[in-house]
């Protein structure tokens, strides 16, 4: 008992010392004290009253009336934020959608028990506290506001930021951290910078009028905000998605907090970097360069925060109209080839849950309905056979692209196959991103192309492939899509896809060239079973909707069922049965033929 009395006076003592040590001053410095608004801050603050500007301060933030802030109309708590607000309680932070890890009741902001740099780097980005934020704005319990405030002190207070560059350790730009590296590459990597910059901003709309978001703590929260805002200023990437996020987040920054001194440079600084990326970062007929469905509408909707803070704020004027335009372009690529249900196929490192979900997305944008059914982007390499636009429709999304950077996977002309609402040949996916060397090694499974609905030779990863497009045709009763591309050193591959007449497909593999060796192509399930008939076809089942597949090869091939894994989601994984189709190349062998029949089915 004398013990505990003595911890808990020490630690009175020591909170007594911080606050007498900080009186705030440093941050009234950072503001512009002659805004309209903050006369009565200037007053005291001149005079050395600071506790009184610091209560003037908090006043005018809660009832400031001018300054529109993304989210601050969306308070009402979801089912899944009252279980993150509720682990959250409890230190139990779900890093990511479906990850959620304990952090102990001293929170251990460097626990990582799976070394993915993803789960590191995601802890930093607190996506839990907007849960916190809605369901406190939702029930008003005042646990969930001093929860909030106790957690941000204690990432401020355990993650300080320390200068780190271009080293063994990791780089300020790239994003790119090796797993030995120091805290600091992980808290304070530009990307989770700058996605802070978002959410915090946030988080200060939800909380600032609780009872325990005292005049102390915003100065607290100014002076941590601003020293994110400062570094990113600094450290931003030379290009790539990272650079989008950060830009949009500094932008928010600048507009939704005016009152600092640096905001003007800070809106101008992240206008500047998406004006001139969003040209850079997409194709003329609109696909994102990551060649990623998750990256790319990852990259539209950072783009559309930039543009509605912008716009709510009457600041749209940042944004030139060839860019608006570029940003349409870019929303009716993602809609070509995403699912009735909003979300997409799992090409590359996309995830099935990234998806469209705001729809208000769509109406600040102004995308226009289709006037088509299947849609294609030769230039790019997106393809999308439909039947229509409703969740019984028959859809076959189709990536035949370069090779691409490093999200995207070496398997040129896989698909998917979504029929009678279900995905009943999901792609691989991707399970994780980048860490030890357990992780790496899952990271090349998934990733092989010996995983996709693809033809291999011995299994090994296509090339780097230049597609060629030798017919394309959208409409009609046999819409066609045949491209060609050289595999491997010595093979050259042609795939041909006809849907007919809308309701199955016919898909025809050649494959021609000196090379030898093993040839496998691969019809990868979903979660549900398939049986061999007599006639040699087979049947999937999966609910009330399914397929009959008959595969024909060369002479001497051989079929059968076999099993691998998918990924929907960061370290989930499902078994599902295949359909393998294997074939001997010799010597000499010329044109080998494989021919897949695959029509949809509803029970």
């Amino acid at each position: 008992m004398i013990r505990r009395l003595a911890i808990c006076l020490m630690g009175l003592i020591m909170s007594l010392s911080a606050a007498m040590a900080d009186d705030g001053r440093d941050v009234f410095e950072l503001l512009d004290l002659n805004r309209p608004g903050l006369e009565k801050v200037r007053k005291n603050y001149e005079k050395g009253r600071l506790k009184k500007a610091s209560k003037a301060l908090l006043k005018y933030y809660r009832h400031r009336k001018d300054i529109y802030i993304p989210g601050q109309d969306s308070r009402k708590a979801s089912g899944k934020d009252y279980i993150w607000a509720g682990d959250a309680m409890h230190h139990r932070f779900h890093v990511l959608e479906d990850t959620v890890w304990n952090y102990g009741k001293d929170i251990n902001w460097e626990y990582w028990p799976v070394k993915d740099i993803e789960m590191r780097v995601q802890l930093h980005r607190q996506g839990w506290w907007t849960s916190l934020g809605k369901v406190y704005c939702t029930t008003g319990k005042k646990k969930f506001a001093r929860e909030y405030v106790a957690e941000f002190r204690d990432w401020v207070a355990k993650n300080p930021y320390k200068p780190f560059g271009v080293s063994g350790n990791g780089t300020v730009s790239s994003g790119t951290i090796d797993v030995d590296s120091p805290n600091e590459c992980f808290a304070w990597r530009p990307l989770e910078v700058g996605i802070r910059l978002l959410r915090w901003c946030t988080h200060f709309s939800y909380f600032k009028d609780a009872r325990c978001y005292k005049p102390g703590f915003l100065l607290e929260f100014l002076r941590a905000y601003h020293q994110n805002a400062t570094v990113l200023m600094s450290s931003f990437s030379p290009s790539g998605n990272h650079l989008i996020h950060q830009s949009s987040g500094i932008i928010r920054a600048g507009i939704c907090f005016p009152e600092f001194k640096d905001a003007e440079s800070w809106v101008r600084a992240g206008a500047e970097n998406l004006n001139k990326e969003i040209v850079r970062q997409s194709t003329p007929d609109g696909c994102h360069f990551e060649l990623d469905p998750g990256y790319h509408i990852g990259f539209v909707q950072s783009y559309d925060d930039a543009i509605q803070v912008a716009r709510m704020n009457g600041r749209l004027g940042l944004f030139p109209q060839e860019c608006l335009d570029r940003l349409v372009k870019m929303t009716r690529y993602y809609l070509d080839y995403c699912y009735p249900d909003g979300t997409h196929p799992c090409f590359s490192d996309a995830r099935r849950r990234d998806d469209l979900a705001d729809g208000e997305l769509l109406q600040h944008i102004g995308v226009p309905d289709p006037d088509y059914k299947s849609s294609g982007h030769p230039e790019s390499g997106f393809y999308c056979f439909r039947s229509g636009w409703d969740a019984a429709s028959i859809i076959m999304p189709i990536k035949a692209t370069e090779r691409g950077m490093w999200h995207a996977q070496p398997d040129f002309g896989t698909f998917e196959l979504w029929a009678y609402g279900k995905i009943l040949m999901p792609d691989a996916g991707s399970y994780t991103y980048s860490g030890d060397a357990e992780i790496e090694r899952q990271r090349a499974y998934f990733k092989a192309t010996a995983r996709h609905n693809a033809l291999t030779l011995d299994d090994r990863d296509y090339d780097d492939p230049h597609p060629q497009v030798l017919e394309w045709t959208a409409e009609g009763p046999r819409q066609v899509l045949t491209v060609e591309h050289e595999a491997y050193k010595g093979l050259t591959r042609r795939r041909s896809i006809s849907f007919i007449d809308e309701s199955y497909f016919v898909i025809t593999d050649e494959v021609r060239g000196p090379a030898t060796g093993r040839l496998t192509l691969r019809n990868g399930l979903g979660r549900g079973t398939v049986e061999r008939q007599a006639d040699g076809s087979f049947i999937y089942k999966d609910g009330d909707a399914g397929l009959q597949i008959t595969v024909e090869g060369p002479e001497g091939s051989t079929v059968s069922i076999d099993k691998d894994w998918f990924s929907e989601a960061m370290h989930e994984k499902a078994e599902r049965p295949l359909i393998r189709l294997d074939a001997t190349r010799t010597p000499g062998a010329g044109v080998q033929r494989f021919v897949t029949i695959i029509k949809p089915l509803k029970f």
